[in-house]
């Protein structure tokens, strides 16, 4: 199903929501087992957030188990899931693979300034697992979650840097870089920052949505488990329903609208139906456009200006988030107001596990190539960035 290629050295996977209804947990854990079993030249692993879907299920599900009263402890089919998707992270690190994290707004809070929050969220998130005692408590410690990840090629060699809020960005401190050995890296500008996507929320969509998920993490698990029912099962399954709906018809139309016109009668119609269709085929772009093009947005106007004013100084190549659960790619361009420099800047999404067709992720190679790659049961399919 999922081969590495032979030079790739990190691998940006989005969106799993290990917990929640209606995911792709299954070919997670083959996805995790074939990389295990061959990893070639693969250096690091990172989850761009959203890996639990805590916000609907409590941290307490990942922890508990189910006391049978015939004795000893019962495990259903969604605990063992968890249990395999654990373990393969687990083994990934023993292959000398390092594991990294960043938090979505399925695992902690996003009101107010994320930069001046997001160490103290971290914290009380990592705490949360102590207090259940979670068995895999190494995986999501301190040094393993970030806000914000950069790959660089620097004189031969890739390093990656890892970082809690911007201004950490601009000082760099040595110990918060990892410098991927025995992968010579090319002699080319390359900066490539990853993080979860809702650094760039427009304020109206922060707010409207932080809000319902500040709330769903407070509510008790009851209150959770209600809430997860309805979100994955009621209402994201039925705008999936409409979505298939309205993409079949596009792809139908055509054909009916040629048995139709062997009828004279209905001919005049078919006027009404084609001005139909272009306007269903507008909504659609716009449709596809509108899951990352507001983010994108976001990074031009007001994410890297707000980064170059603190007093960040590199060209800015590559930009990679989650979030929207749509891989994509798209071309950038960024102007550095103070040098007066603009480039073109590729900046692409990793897509989803949950709630999507086909899950997909990112893989990076020591040529500085970043791939977009949509999984399937039988076969997976890669494009160039």
């Amino acid at each position: 199903m999922y081969e590495l290629d032979n030079d790739t050295i990190l691998v940006g996977v989005s969106d799993v929501h290990v917990g929640a209804s209606i995911n792709h947990h299954k070919i997670f854990i083959t996805f995790l087992n074939q990389i295990i079993e061959d990893p070639k030249k693969l250096q690091v692993v990172l989850i761009l957030g959203d890996f639990f879907d805590i916000i609907m299920e409590s941290v307490r599900d990942y922890c508990k188990r189910i006391h049978y009263p015939g004795g000893g402890d019962y495990i259903d089919e969604k605990t063992r899931n968890y249990e395999k998707i654990f373990i393969g992270l687990k083994k990934l690190k023993e292959k000398g693979i390092k594991v990294y994290f960043t938090l979505g707004n399925h695992e902690i809070k996003i009101l107010g300034n994320l930069d001046k929050w997001f160490y103290k969220r971290k914290k009380k998130f990592v705490d949360e697992f102590k207090k259940f005692n979670f068995k895999y408590i190494d995986l999501f410690d301190l040094e393993h979650i970030w806000q914000y990840f950069i790959l660089t090629a620097d004189e031969g060699t890739w390093k990656l840097g890892f970082y809690d809020t911007k201004k950490d960005i601009i000082t760099q401190k040595e110990e918060n870089i990892y410098p991927l050995d025995k992968i010579e890296a090319p002699d080319i500008s390359f900066n490539c920052l990853m993080t979860h996507g809702i650094q760039f929320e427009t304020f109206l969509r922060k707010y409207g949505g932080g809000i319902s998920w500040y709330l769903g993490l407070k509510s008790p698990d009851a209150i959770k488990e209600v809430g997860n029912l309805l979100w994955n099962e009621v209402i994201k399954l039925s705008i999936r329903t409409v979505d298939d709906v309205f993409d079949r018809w596009l792809a139908q139309s055509r054909k009916v609208m040629k048995g139709l016109l062997k009828f004279s009668l209905i001919a005049p119609f078919l006027i009404f139906l084609k001005l139909f269709n272009k306007l269903l085929k507008i909504v659609a772009r716009k449709r596809e456009r509108l899951k990352n093009e507001s983010y994108i947005k976001q990074i031009r106007k007001k994410f890297f200006p707000k980064l170059v004013k603190m007093g960040y100084d590199h060209e800015l190549n590559k930009i990679i988030f989650g979030h929207t659960h749509k891989e994509t790619k798209l071309s950038l361009l960024l102007n550095n107001k103070k040098s007066n420099e603009s480039w073109d800047t590729i900046v692409a999404n990793s897509g989803a596990w949950q709630q999507i067709d086909t899950p997909s992720l990112i893989e990076i190679n020591s040529k500085g190539e970043i791939k977009v790659v949509q999984i399937r049961e039988k076969e997976f399919v890669k494009f160039m960035l």
